[in-house]
């Protein structure tokens, strides 16, 4: 494993991928800057960029992406009151406050300097760990990895919809897209409805960036017509020689049980599938808040509250990808997009890239951990500058959303089909953010889709009895797992209404 860090630091360390994890670092973080746009956004358009690129350049562009706009969103959160992606939500509880007292560079000098932190945390765990859970993913069968897949897919559609059954129902739409095609192990064409360009299915960058670019285009149109505005504070970044800083000697002791704390929950919560930046802010700022001496100042404008809600929001990151390399199952809706990446370049998440492709796997993990130094470089120097992308106007965004969308689209396939197929999921993607169903797990079921069927339907031609693939140690565990996060929702519900 030693010999494999090693040679793949020298192919990360090249002209080429330093030059392009800057740049789309960079990138990241104006992404993550303007409201309404995200990191899932900003690597969903970034991917068929990267068709032309080796595969591990193209990586570690969405290493960098991502990176980047999950720190991003906290500058708009600190700023305008307004978070640039979920996990910044927190960050505008304190964030926000200290700008209009006078502290907006100091709050974002301190979510930078926490993001590369946990950051950092985050990508030593995946290097770290990662390896040693493909390990043990090498010994799962066909059974398992069916439960798995349904594992990630029941969690996401349980703790990040809100509902269960709302979660469960878009879980399922997004099953039913994953089937068009021809099938894999029969050959049988699938609800092509004899149309050549359906026989090999929708291809799922197309749907992903359909069912996230489009609908924030016509959102931010309705913005435009309806008059909304951005009102920005003049207090918002302190232009005096009196106004406050991060400095080492007085932060660095102060943050360290924050770091400490916060990194690990990150970390954790970016493990589990389905859970995500979001929960891991929340938890980290109520854990903030509950060990604090003062926890009143929380709400109010506390420096602490940004230190819990970006380390932790960061922290999630790199953490996530664990269970995608090592097992296939994305940690979070960015990562389900990021396997999209890998499987245009000929990679398949799980235990055997380890072996077949360890280079761009660690380079991977390099370029994880990179890019956080890269992120805390332009961030605490160019804060005042990355500020300036708020004021870009709604009508030039939705446009370059626009365009960036369909040329991406259109670069796939060299397709018009794709572009019809992709304006399609927009206007789906539109109707669901107005009926407030949830996206992610619809994604989830497109992405996982396939790999839970054709792993099935192997368990259930290699085994004796269908009821091997509950009966099996692993199978039960993972059956167990599911229906915990299944009904867990429900009985908390229950529990709560009791009390």
């Amino acid at each position: 494993m030693l010999e494999h860090f090693a040679s793949s630091l020298a192919g990360t360390l090249s002209i080429t991928n330093i030059l392009a994890m800057i740049i789309s670092t960079a990138s990241g973080i104006m992404v993550g800057a303007l409201p309404g746009l995200s990191a899932t956004m900003g690597v969903a358009l970034l991917i068929p960029f990267t068709f032309s690129m080796p595969p591990l350049t193209g990586l570690l562009c969405m290493a960098g992406m991502y990176n980047g706009a999950i720190y991003g969103g906290s500058i708009s959160a600190v700023l305008l009151n307004v978070p640039g992606t979920p996990g910044a939500v927190v960050t505008t509880f304190d964030g926000n406050a200290m700008a209009k007292k006078g502290e907006g560079r100091y709050a974002l000098e301190t979510s930078v300097i926490c993001s590369a932190v946990g950051g950092t945390a985050s990508a030593l765990a995946l290097m770290f760990i990662a390896p040693y859970l493909a390990r043990l993913a090498l010994k799962f069968g066909p059974a398992e990895y069916f439960w798995i897949s349904v594992l990630g897919l029941s969690t996401i559609a349980s703790f990040l919809s809100g509902s269960v059954v709302k979660g469960l129902l878009c879980a399922f739409a997004g099953l039913f897209v994953s089937t068009i095609g021809i099938d894999q192990i029969s050959g049988v064409f699938r609800f092509t409805f004899d149309n050549m360009y359906l026989m090999e299915g929708f291809p799922e960058i197309v749907v992903l960036i359909g069912l996230y670019s489009i609908p924030e285009v016509f959102c931010i149109l309705e913005e435009i017509i309806l008059g909304k505005k951005l009102e920005t504070d003049n207090l918002l970044l302190a232009n005096n020689k009196n106004e406050k800083r991060w400095t080492f000697r007085s932060d660095f002791k102060d943050s360290l049980p924050t770091w400490t704390r916060s990194s690990i929950i990150g970390i954790i919560i970016g493990i589990i599938p389905g859970a995500g930046s979001s929960i891991a802010s929340f938890i980290s700022y109520k854990e903030a808040k509950r060990k604090s001496k003062n926890p009143e100042l929380f709400g109010k404008g506390t420096v602490e509250g940004v230190r819990a809600s970006e380390t932790a929001n960061n922290a999630v990151t790199a953490s996530a990808m664990i269970p995608m390399l090592t097992f296939g199952i994305p940690g979070n809706v960015v990562t389900a997009i990021m396997v999209g990446g890998l499987l245009i370049h000929g990679l398949h998440p799980g235990p055997n890239l380890f072996v077949k492709e360890p280079q761009i796997v660690y380079g991977l993990m390099w370029g994880m951990l990179i890019t956080n130094f890269i992120m805390l470089f332009l961030g605490y120097f160019g804060a005042r500058a990355f500020a300036q992308c708020l004021k870009m106007p709604k009508v030039i965004l939705a446009a370059s959303i626009a365009v960036l969308s369909t040329v991406g689209t259109y670069s796939i396939n060299n397709s018009m089909f794709d572009v019809y197929s992709m304006l399609f999921f927009g206007v789906v993607g539109l109707a669901m953010r107005k009926l407030k169903l949830p996206v992610a797990p619809a994604v989830l079921g497109i992405i996982l889709g396939p790999l839970a069927e054709t792993e099935l339907r192997r368990a259930l031609m290699i085994a004796d009895s269908p009821m091997e693939i509950f009966t099996r140690p692993l199978s039960f565990v993972l059956f167990a797992l599911t229906l915990l996060s299944l009904f867990y929702p429900l009985l908390k519900k229950r529990t709560a209404g009791k009390a």
